[in-house]
């Protein structure tokens, strides 16, 4: 067994060496060969005492490390071959005769203009992982390398260095994106950085010493994992890490407009957040073909929970609810015929769909938008889907609006889903917090406007009744890429207006108060005449509305 060692480097450290002087580099066929298989441990999960679940260090499984970015390095460390291990963690490199040779393992699952996933150290500047073996001369003969990341567990406590946990990280990405691959083998994934340490924690504040909150995707290309021992790690927790990844398909290939912000199976959600996280939890289970989705926590990795995402019992049920939307999605993917669920699509249209319909929906992306778009594209298929969403108490979706809705949870200030306002009128909306505040049902109004010509027009917000809040008014073009255009500009008062050059054509306004009390208002829209002048104060920066992490 070679001697093995898990270090860092940053790839300034690694381009100057490279620049220092020209290696000897071998090409496939010259020299002498070397060849090996990657592997990593896995710890699987394991059913506790009272329903709790526990990571099961006493069954660890040694799997293998697929697709993974390797160089054959000499004693200055100068690259003389590099490739990638295959779909079973197999490598081979070509390396001069008769020379100190060492094989690096990057954390780094890469193939050329198809896929490029790192996992590093945000602790320590972004560093990322390597498991490297030690410099043996490469003789003139073929010779063995087989390289082994452990996960530092001595039975009681991990007391070394947790080597294995950035390549299982890697694996459960591997898994969705070759789930996604059988869908359409021709896509290129963009870049993607997953941000693991030990000391991720589950705390607010400063990324780079740690403090994420929770397993996370950011929206700008990064994933941040948990890693803290004795309290939350996520890097065995395939179904999370397959979640949040789930929010970068979205992201880029797909669309999502959701606020983000904390969730859980028996909320109201708004429509937004209960497809997104939905589909996160759904697409878990997919990629595995295992419908119970876990987090692991707790001191020993011992104390987490579980779901099952197709059996669980119906919380809280309806079209404002992850729990109802991870169900249908899985139903529509699986074999397994039960109750309502006489239908097995496989992951293709749904695929299909999320990245046609759901992606250029003019609407917000919810479960109307994205069964909308699944009829349209499995017509033949209609009755069918439609028993998958009846049986989460949801009426035939036929729009991306979802019109004529009935189950409005316990709530009478939620319907209709979307409001209309045309030039020169005006409705009332209301705000609620009956659920909860930030994401939650109630707190915002989507209303529909149609531009006929273009011009300056205003929207104002002004207190209805007895009610007093601070109404925020946010626009969007009603088209892909779905992006705020503008919004209102006072912070703190009692009523608000935005003032904006609109061209003819469909938009989306959202209204909410940014104090979330309960509070109503009325909104006017007329047209303006004159130049558009933006009401800005003097050191005032544009407001953007708020989105949070996805989590």
């Amino acid at each position: 067994m070679l001697k093995q060692k898990l270090s860092f480097f940053s790839l300034l450290l690694l381009f100057f060496f490279i620049g220092c002087n020209t290696p000897q580099v071998s090409k496939e066929g010259e020299g002498v060969k070397i060849s090996g298989v990657i592997t990593y441990d896995r710890v699987p999960l394991k059913d506790g005492n009272y329903g709790l679940i526990s990571l099961d260090y006493s069954n660890i499984k040694k799997e293998r490390g697929k697709n993974l970015y390797i160089k054959a390095l000499d004693v200055n460390d100068l690259v003389l071959y590099s490739t990638t291990s295959n779909n079973d963690g197999e490598y081979t490199v070509y390396v001069p005769e008769n020379t100190p040779i060492k094989i690096r393992v990057y954390a780094r699952m890469y193939k050329e203009g198809q896929w490029d996933v790192s996992v590093v150290d945000n602790t320590k500047m972004k560093a990322m992982y390597v498991l490297e073996g030690s410099l043996i001369d490469s003789g003139t003969k073929p010779s063995i390398r087989d390289l082994h990341a452990p996960s530092g567990w001595d039975g009681e406590a991990y007391s070394k260095i947790r080597k294995s946990a950035p390549f299982a990280i890697l694996d459960s990405i591997n898994t969705v994106m070759q789930k996604v691959i059988k869908a359409k083998p021709d896509i290129n994934f963009p870049q993607l950085t997953v941000n693991w340490s030990i000391n991720n924690v589950a705390a607010g504040g400063d990324r780079s010493i740690g403090q994420i909150v929770t397993s996370n995707y950011d929206g700008e290309d990064n994933l941040w994992i948990l890693g803290d021992a004795n309290s939350d790690t996520d890097e065995y927790d395939d179904h999370i890490i397959i979640h949040e990844w789930g929010h970068f398909f979205e992201d880029k290939f797909s669309r999502s407009v959701s606020i983000g912000g904390p969730h859980s199976s028996g909320d109201s959600l708004d429509i937004r957040v209960a497809f997104g996280e939905g589909w996160g939890n759904a697409l878990s289970a997919i990629a595995t073909d295992n419908p119970v989705y876990f987090d692991t926590s707790g001191y020993g990795q011992s104390s987490g929970w579980s779901m099952n995402i197709e059996t669980a019992v119906h919380e809280n049920p309806g079209w404002f609810s992850e729990a109802s939307v991870q169900r249908i999605l899985y139903d529509l993917y699986d074999k397994n015929q039960d109750g309502n669920d006489n239908l097995n699509l496989g992951f293709k249209p749904i695929f299909e769909a999320m990245v046609s319909g759901e992606r250029n929906t003019p609407a917000f992306t919810s479960i109307f938008s994205f069964i909308h778009a699944l009829k349209s594209e499995n017509a033949s298929k209609a009755y069918e889907i439609d028993n998958v969403v009846s049986s989460e108490g949801i009426a035939p979706i036929n729009d991306e609006y979802g019109k004529y809705r009935s189950n409005r949870a316990i709530g009478e200030d939620v319907l209709p889903v979307y409001r209309e306002l045309k030039v020169g009128k005006w409705i009332t909306q209301c705000n609620k917090n009956r659920y909860g505040v930030y994401n939650k049902l109630g707190n915002r109004t989507f209303i529909k406007v149609k531009i006929d010509k273009t011009g300056i027009y205003t929207f104002d917000a002004q207190p209805y009744g007895n009610s007093y809040g601070d109404p925020d008014i946010v626009i969007y073009r009603a088209e892909y890429p779905v992006k705020s255009m503008g919004m209102s500009p006072l912070e703190g008062t009692s009523s608000d207006s935005l003032t904006i050059n609109l061209t003819s054509g469909d938009y989306l306004v959202e209204v909410y108060d940014a104090s979330f009390n309960n509070s109503c208002f009325v909104i006017k829209l007329n047209r303006d005449s004159g130049v558009y002048k933006p009401v800005v104060s003097k050191g005032q920066k544009e407001r953007k509305p708020l989105r949070m992490p996805q989590y």
